[in-house]
């Protein structure tokens, strides 16, 4: 069975819809003949979307801060926001002003709940901006500050007040001007120069790190049957970490169906159509069973619960499997090691 590109032209229509009026909008991916062109293309509108999402986060703070607008609001641009942070996370390849946000944007995994630890001492100054933020402990200025501002029960705003005010604006600021360092990295294809090896071994390395990273949203929660550590789940305070990794395989999915330049054509422009289908389904058959649930802290909760989670990261591991082996195999790349290594 062939595959269609629907799923990449809906995808990149969504990431479009998601753009506002703003100055962003006059900004165009490079465009050259390169083969990478499909996939970059994606790569430039996942930073768009991200830097419009953080306006957005920024934004309803700001209006929460001045009682124009409710929690609720500032919540759901926050995830949205962790929602198009997903297409970008753990990939560790592109470009290195946009790669070195990385840690700014997101601390995890927050093996020891430092992020806990430091925003209860941040929140007894009563005075930030975005220069003073940003020298601080990169667990105190990213989407997981945020959240532990809107969810835990020592910050006055999981109750609806507003004494931290300051700082949720300092950290919203920051990550406006992270996400505007991330997009015009992107404005340039990293990869227009690469000949056809290099660029393959550099987007199958975009693709395993991509993935070998969400495995580990779900490996370390896990930890070993019986004993697992549900505290070491993404957003577990927000209870999102199963809705983020569902978005992390959207966004490989898209990348692997890149019009023109994904590894599905690649594949069977070499004869190997049977594998590409097999890759196809696989990313398929797990989104469409993903389960409903969105905190992967609950449903660790029951034997049951653990077994539809270690369920999904079999599934995973097919992914990788096929992708890390057998595609890397076909195209004559080595895998090496990523940044998610030894952690």
């Amino acid at each position: 069975m062939y595959y269609q590109k629907s799923v990449t032209i809906a995808a990149l229509v969504l990431l479009a819809g998601c753009q506002s009026s703003t100055s962003t909008d006059k900004l165009r991916p490079q465009s050259s003949n390169h083969q990478s062109q499909g996939v970059y293309e994606i790569q430039f509108e996942s930073a768009l979307r991200f830097n419009d999402s953080m306006l957005k986060l920024r934004n309803q703070s700001a209006r929460y801060c001045e009682s124009q607008s409710s929690l609720k609001d500032v919540k759901i641009a926050w995830q949205q926001g962790m929602e198009s942070w997903m297409h970008l996370q753990g990939q560790e390849r592109g470009p290195s002003e946009a790669l070195e946000q990385n840690w700014n944007i997101q601390f995890w995994p927050d093996k020891k709940n430092t992020t806990g630890r430091k925003m209860a001492t941040a929140i007894k100054t009563k005075s930030w901006d975005m220069t003073s933020i940003q020298s601080q402990s990169v667990t105190v200025q990213g989407l997981g500050s945020v959240e532990w501002l809107l969810y835990d029960g020592a910050s006055s705003m999981s109750e609806g007040g507003k004494e931290d005010c300051s700082l949720l604006k300092a950290v919203t600021d920051s990550l406006v001007d992270r996400s505007n360092t991330v997009l015009q990295a992107w404005i340039t294809n990293p990869w227009a120069e690469l000949d056809t090896k290099a660029w393959h071994a550099e987007y199958l390395a975009l693709l395993t790190n991509q993935l070998d990273y969400s495995m580990k949203k779900l490996s370390r929660p896990l930890a070993k049957i019986g004993a697992p550590r549900p505290y070491f789940s993404e957003s577990w305070r927000a209870k999102t970490s199963l809705s983020n990794l569902k978005e992390n395989l959207v966004a490989m999915q898209a990348l692997y169906l890149a019009e023109g330049s994904g590894l599905d054509s690649i594949l069977r422009d070499k004869g190997d159509e049977a594998l590409a289908d097999d890759i196809a389904q696989q990313f398929q058959d797990t989104l469409e069973t993903w389960p409903q649930e969105s905190s992967l802290f609950d449903m660790l909760q029951t034997k049951s619960g653990y077994r539809t989670a270690l369920a999904q990261f079999n599934k995973l591991e097919q992914l990788k499997y096929l992708i890390g082996e057998e595609a890397a195999i076909n195209l004559g790349v080595v895998i090496g090691f990523n940044a998610t290594d030894g952690d």
